[in-house]
């Protein structure tokens, strides 16, 4: 049990969503670069998150370097545990151009792009994670239930191209773009526990199991980077409307599409009750022809899972929803707002940004941040942006610097990097 615990946490760990078609900071709209000629931008970029509602920074850590957990840090993390147990992890990489041409009622440009996303997700109930730290036998006479436990981890690159037109009446500014994606699947894991229960008799005589689950995975070879185990397309869509130096609304939505997974995929479901009493053998003398001979993964799971379906099938991608907002004040030396961003399909649906950056002649930007997500948690950080010569930028921040040196601190990890150039 625990081996199964580490290999899931490590997962998580081992490898704020805040990826865009426009270029410019995240925390102060560059309105300058819509009045500005362009021909071509370039950025490369890194954003990554890891959080939790109850797992703890060193317990991870510990888990990641497949170090030994002693009691002690056993019992600490038992401590913190809430219900439910919540993890997970969003994961976005990548390259982009924006090759721009100049038009009669205002700027088009053209996007290409190479992206990478991974999205972890872990929905844990509480029993069940005491049970794979401490095993049965402290819970003897006793019944532990997973009424719902989830597992799902998604591994994808995106091949991207689109348009974006800014509009203006020398005011105010609209920008819509839009964004087309083949989407390569590599791996999809997905395992779903519903109305389980484990009953150990309070000499240990026997077990009393009732195991509901389903499960649907892509090929169980984990796949390199340029692998494909899966195709799909997605679509992007992005609208912002300012007015410099007075106020900038941006509404995103991103991933909406799908992978339709084939090759060696399976499809499998537990509904079952019975009773484990245990056996006495006789390695010489008798063998006992039921035992399992494979202890591998995939041995284990034809084990668990009777009639596999091994046909291709389909998931949606995590999509996306975000919402930006806010005001500049002395003309555009700050600007405060928030950003909202909503993940239906993940356990923890929602993160809020609330962000006061400080404009140094837009060369220098330095942005306090304060975030609050469906981890229920408060994190905070802070984020610069660097203006060379207006041709080179740096963006850089984290929401997690209170969590992310405190190894008891509950799970909080992570940050993104940008580098943009542009003539």
């Amino acid at each position: 049990m625990k081996k199964i615990l580490s290999i899931l946490f490590t997962l998580i760990l081992a490898n704020s969503a805040f990826s865009q078609s426009k270029f410019d900071y995240p925390y102060f709209p560059d309105d300058s670069t819509l009045i500005k000629d362009w021909k071509v931008q370039f950025s490369a970029f890194g954003d990554e998150s890891s959080n939790s509602n109850s797992l703890s920074n060193d317990f991870m850590l510990t888990i990641d370097k497949s170090r030994f957990l002693d009691d002690e840090l056993i019992d600490k993390q038992l401590s913190k545990l809430k219900h439910p147990v919540i993890a997970g992890q969003i994961r976005n990489i990548g390259v982009g151009a924006m090759i721009n041409s100049l038009k009669k009622n205002g700027k088009q440009y053209i996007y290409f792009g190479i992206e990478h996303w991974r999205f972890l997700d872990t929905y844990l109930n509480e029993d069940l994670v005491k049970l794979i730290l401490l095993g049965n036998k402290p819970f003897a006479g006793q019944t532990l239930t997973a009424p719902d436990s989830k597992y799902q981890s998604i591994y994808y690159n995106q091949f991207k191209a689109g348009m974006g037109h800014i509009f203006n009446n020398g005011k105010t500014f609209h920008h819509l773009s839009w964004n087309l994606s083949l989407n390569i699947g590599q791996n999809y894991n997905f395992l779903q526990v519903q109305n389980s229960s484990l009953y150990t008799e309070p000499d240990g005589d026997y077990l009393d199991v009732t195991a509901i689950a389903n499960t649907q995975l892509s090929d169980t070879v984990w796949a390199e980077v340029y692998e494909m185990n899966g195709l799909g397309i997605s679509a992007d869509v992005e609208y912002t409307f300012s007015k410099p130096g007075n106020f900038h609304f941006g509404l995103t939505l991103k991933n909406l599409g799908f992978i339709h997974w084939s090759g060696n995929t399976f499809s499998g479901e537990i509904d079952t009750s019975f009773v484990f009493e245990g056996f006495v053998m006789d390695t010489v003398a008798n063998q006992n022809d039921n035992l399992p001979v494979d202890y591998s993964i995939d041995g284990i799971r034809n084990l668990l899972f009777k009639n596999p379906d091994y046909s291709p099938f389909n998931t949606s991608l995590p999509v996306s929803v975000r919402l930006s907002a806010g005001k500049y004040f002395a003309g555009n030396r700050f600007f405060a707002g928030f950003n909202g961003s909503f993940y239906p399909f993940l356990s923890a649906q929602y993160m809020f940004e609330f962000f006061a950056t400080w404009n140094y002649k837009n060369t220098l930007y330095i942005t306090p941040l304060v975030a609050y997500s469906g981890y229920e948690k408060v994190n905070y950080g802070l984020s610069i942006g660097l203006n060379i010569h207006d041709k080179v930028s740096i963006h850089a921040g984290s929401v997690y610097l209170n969590s992310m040196f405190d190894k008891e601190e509950t799970l909080g990890q992570g940050g993104f990097v940008r580098l943009t150039y542009r003539y």
